[in-house]
């Protein structure tokens, strides 16, 4: 039997998850954690691809790097066949490289594509600039940045700018004069004109709806609104459509900063030409853990297939160190009974715990790696950290195929399978490198660019890695936040295998440990102070912790010390333990 046959079969035996995968028309799955979603989409996009005639082919859009790597490895496992047309990526990837580069040039926006993409720091200083050339220096400007960044992201109306202020609008104008004078564009821009050329231009549409006659979401409900907008025109609107197939859960929408709605997806599954299906079965979580946090939402229909479970909250006096030792605690004891360290997640609230967590667990021998960064987490990003891991580790200790390393670096530098002059050159960067083994960061990075890397940085259709690599040496050069680091703490990043992981709660989804250790669960901390008058924020919160404590397959431990504490040392008010563990029966 096919690996894609086999896949099936697992999919009849769950009768909602066959249900969403023989549904026709537009098909919209809601997908609690841990009910399959990924192998259900993964299994369908493969479905399809057998029965779609060449040259059509198929979009799958997520939100992260990460998420697309994980369902082109399923899809790619399920024995699909090569085809020009298959795109999967994040969802700037498809407005870059499936609509922005193919039309802008035809659509009057050539310019656009031709500018690089800004890093954090770059955007932060241009924002700066900007509201110095509005506010005057003792006007308060706390929030300005933030309201300008949400109204961009929501693409706001005329009316809407109005409503935030004269100011505010002359800010956000500035900010994008700045940029473009530098010959520098941001995530949002591209964003918003890939919806200015599907919506303005009706060839556009038709073009990629001819392309990719079948488009596929994962966590829709995490879509920006300009992306929503995309997919409704190419899905909704018009006379020719694309089919789609969407997943997501309005339960785990928790980035709301990035101009998200949590309704999006009830929205969508309301839509009159909409086949809503809701999976009910989690089989990550085992029971015990389901059951608490389903109390945080007021769930009652999720169904788990592992009996048992652990979920206990711990008091730790003396705040984040004190909640770092306790982590510690937890963690080698499950280490000590067998539990694989990379089977450990720590999830944060902030990057302050994080590293107190971080240094809690070096001083003790524990091994751990910190996936809080500087930069983004870009197929580029994750290359370096990889060869630094192979580099300092080795095939054995690194846990990585030297072959899969070569590939990706052909695949960075365009290089065609029968160049043997690609593969020569990254062998003999890893050569000079293990003579050099307390080699920078920077240094590093700098031979990396130097031998042929630097290429991805004058490629339009990779700005999101070329972002990545000006953070990446931003972070690691002089006065930057990983200015001490060798080439040892990269490989510390690039083989997570054998080690604790670290996240904040903001960055966890989509991932799973068989144990989960969650700090700073104070009243101001998690939930968080700003969001106690304000009940969107507050039910993001909730959400957030919800997504938190079902991250774990056995044990959910989480620790509290009755106040919260910031990055500059000073502790907040005694406000007690997060009122989250009370609505989960952890605490009287």
């Amino acid at each position: 039997m096919s690996a894609l046959l086999s896949s099936i079969d697992d999919l009849k035996k769950n009768e909602k998850q066959w249900e969403a995968f023989t549904a026709t028309g537009q098909v919209v799955v809601m997908a609690p954690p841990g009910s399959g979603k990924t192998k259900l989409l993964s299994t369908r996009m493969a479905y399809d691809l057998e029965f779609l005639a060449q040259p059509q082919g198929i979009a799958g859009i997520t939100l992260t790097n990460a998420a697309a790597r994980e369902l082109r490895r399923r899809v790619n496992q399920l024995g699909v066949r090569p085809r020009a047309n298959i795109f999967v990526g994040t969802v700037h990837s498809f407005a870059l490289r499936r609509i922005l580069l193919p039309f802008a040039e035809v659509c009057g926006m050539g310019d656009l594509v031709k500018r690089e993409v800004a890093t954090r720091k770059q955007i932060n200083k241009a924002f700066r600039d900007a509201i110095k050339l509005v506010y005057e220096p003792w006007e308060d400007t706390q929030g300005v940045q933030s309201t300008v960044q949400r109204h961009r992201k929501m693409l706001a109306s005329e009316n809407e700018w109005r409503l935030a202020g004269e100011k505010i609008r002359r800010v956000a104008l500035h900010y994008d004069r700045l940029l473009r004078d530098q010959g520098l564009t941001d995530f949002d821009t591209l964003i918003a004109s890939a919806v200015e050329l599907v919506q303005d231009h009706a060839f556009v549409r038709d073009l990629l709806i001819a392309e990719y006659p079948k488009i596929y979401v994962d966590e829709y409900q995490d879509l920006a609104p300009g992306l929503d907008r995309i997919i409704r025109l190419l899905c909704f609107e018009g006379q020719k459509r694309a089919q789609l197939f969407a997943v997501g859960d309005h339960d785990q929408a928790i980035y709301g900063w990035t101009g998200t709605r949590p309704e999006l997806l009830h929205e969508l599954s309301a839509h009159s030409a909409v086949n809503p299906v809701r999976l009910n079965k989690n089989y990550r979580c085992a029971r015990k853990i389901i059951d608490s946090a389903s109390l945080l939402l007021g769930i009652s229909d999720i169904d788990g297939v592992t009996d048992g479970g652990e979920v206990e909250a711990f008091y730790c006096r003396t705040g984040t160190k004190g909640q770092a030792e306790r982590a510690a605690d937890l963690a080698q004891q499950a280490i000590a009974e067998g539990t694989p360290a990379h089977e450990i997640g720590i999830l944060c609230p902030t990057g302050h715990y994080s590293k107190t967590v971080v240094d809690a667990f070096r001083r003790r021998g524990i091994p751990i790696c910190d996936n809080a960064s500087p930069y983004s987490a870009s197929p580029v990003a994750l290359f370096v950290e990889k060869l630094a891991a192979w580099i300092v580790h080795g095939e054995v200790g690194g846990g990585l195929d030297f072959s899969e390393l070569i590939a990706e670096w052909r695949h960075f530098l365009r290089g065609e399978l029968g160049d043997l002059s690609i593969e020569l050159r990254l062998m003999q960067l890893v050569k000079n490198s293990k003579a050099a083994s307390g080699e920078t960061a920077y240094g590093f990075l700098e031979r990396l660019l130097a031998s042929g890397l630097s290429v991805v940085q004058r490629d339009p259709a990779m700005a999101e890695d070329a972002s990545a690599l000006m953070e990446m040496s931003d972070a690691f050069q002089g006065g930057g936040e990983l200015e001490d680091w060798c080439v040892s703490d990269l490989a510390d990043r690039g083989m997570r295998a054998g080690r604790v992981a670290v996240y904040t709660v903001a960055s966890c989804k989509g991932l799973e440990f068989d144990i989960s250790i969650i700090l700073g669960a104070d009243e101001g901390m998690m939930p968080h102070f700003t969001s106690l008058r304000d009940g969107g924020k507050l039910a993001e919160d909730r959400r957030k912790f919800y997504v938190a404590v079902t991250r774990s397959r056995h044990k959910t431990y989480i620790l509290y010390s009755l106040f919260p504490e910031w990055a500059s040392g000073k502790r907040g008010r005694m406000n007690g333990p997060s009122r989250f563990l009370r609505e989960m029966g952890l605490l009287e």
